[in-house]
């Protein structure tokens, strides 16, 4: 596996346990769609939240929120809308969180022994 897809993987568990105490429930993790793939899919409160995960080891190539342009989040609107779809959940709120995970660690070592220099969330982005 490529070092850039272990980070990601890393960075993906990372914000599922910060959302899980934040009080959300975890649905699916890589939900994977006709049109793509939503890194994660929670439940916080009565809203279904798609959760977008960028993790970097550095700033070196910008912020992590820099990779999320409007393409990007439209795409991720509508794999949402295809999740409710599927599940026939068209009722119930939803919206696109974002968490920028910035680590420090070897690519190599399990993510308990990563240190999260910084993790943000951005909360029902439009």
């Amino acid at each position: 596996m490529r070092a850039k897809d272990v980070t990601g993987i890393i960075g993906e568990e990372i914000a599922a346990d910060y959302l899980s105490r934040q009080g959300h429930q975890i649905l699916e993790r890589r939900w994977r769609g006709v049109r793509g793939e939503l890194d994660l899919i929670t439940r916080d409160g009565a809203q279904l939240v798609a959760v977008e995960v960028k993790t970097r080891r550095g700033e070196g190539y910008g912020h992590p929120f820099e990779a999320i342009g409007t393409a990007k989040l439209a795409r991720l609107h509508r794999l949402l809308l295809d999740y409710c779809v599927a599940r026939h959940w068209l009722h119930m709120q939803r919206r696109v969180d974002v968490i920028a995970v910035l680590l420090s660690g070897a690519a190599e070592a399990h993510a308990e022994e990563h240190l999260v220099q910084r993790l943000e969330h951005l909360r029902d982005v439009s």
